[in-house]
């Protein structure tokens, strides 16, 4: 058999999801404190955290609260933010990375990478 061959045989056998890329990051892996490296991003800080079985994101900007209680889930590799209070509505951020504590994000809307470096957390 041709490699060729093989190869368009095997992609049929697995088929498009084994094609994907898996993603970098699980949701665990989300949680926590985030901070802004550099000048772009949508957050300048922000919170996912699990609360009673609820996904919680509160953001700050000049540390002031800024969005709170907003819902996040990832989602094919995608970090979905909905909040419904504060006018923002649904973002949508493609994860691109996570690594050493650093947060890679593509925020589909305004087409935009930003990078987060994880907040060490208080004792």
């Amino acid at each position: 058999m041709k490699p060729i061959v093989a190869v368009l045989m095997l992609s049929v056998v697995l088929g498009p999801a084994h094609a994907a890329k898996a993603c970098p990051a699980a949701e665990q892996a989300l949680t926590g404190a985030w901070q802004q490296r550099g000048a772009a991003g949508f957050f300048e800080e922000f919170s996912l955290q699990v609360e009673a079985g609820r996904h919680v994101l509160d953001s700050w900007l000049h540390q002031r609260p800024d969005i709170t209680g907003a819902s996040w889930k990832l989602v094919d590799c995608r970090l979905i933010v909905e909040s419904t209070d504060d006018g923002v509505g649904t973002l949508r951020f493609r994860v691109l990375g996570l690594k050493h504590d650093t947060l890679r994000l593509y925020d589909e809307s305004d087409r935009v990478e930003s990078i987060y470096v994880r907040v060490p957390e208080q004792p």
